[in-house]
């Protein structure tokens, strides 16, 4: 007796940006084009709040301080896993094969990376912020550091390819 094949885990760098909607949006219709279902992980790396630092002239300590900016963050990721899962669902992607995962840390390229890594995903899906050969030289990129450091594939959606 066989068992059921395991869906194929994708991992979408996903920031709320035009770019990785428009990835999203390229997954959405290679699974549907395709019939074929795959598991699809979200992923969210974000920039914990900085530390609070010198003298305050709050009426809070700055462990309070840094405890609100703390759940305004939480509250801002619900929000974004929020619209994101309803446009998932808008595009047609069933509820049961996407997952949303966020993650605090100071570098999104390495956590996306390590996150692939642990999922043992397929691929790497991510949008492209269209910068210039300079702008990527000084400046790097989130793609640039996952082409070059992920062992799988890594697919880059140009921002041509926008939700219709």
């Amino acid at each position: 007796m066989t068992s059921p094949q395991q869906p194929t885990v994708f991992l979408l760098a996903y920031d709320n940006s035009e770019n990785s909607q428009a990835a999203l949006s390229w997954f959405a219709r290679l699974n549907a084009e395709r019939d074929i279902r795959h598991q699809l992980v979200i992923f969210y790396s974000v920039e914990a709040p900085p530390l609070p630092r010198g003298n305050t002239t709050l009426k809070m300590s700055k462990t309070e301080l840094y405890t609100q900016l703390m759940q305004e963050s939480s509250a801002q990721i619900d929000r974004l896993r929020k619209r994101c899962l309803a446009l998932c669902q808008q595009l047609g992607l069933p509820a049961d094969s996407v997952k949303f995962i966020d993650k605090y840390g100071a570098e999104p390229g390495k956590a996306i990376v390590a996150m692939a890594t642990e999922l043992d995903a397929a691929a790497i899906l991510m949008g492209t912020r269209g910068l210039k050969r300079l702008q990527r030289t000084m400046l790097g990129s989130v793609s640039d550091y996952a082409v070059h450091h992920a062992h799988r594939p890594v697919i880059v959606v140009p921002l041509t390819d926008r939700i219709g």
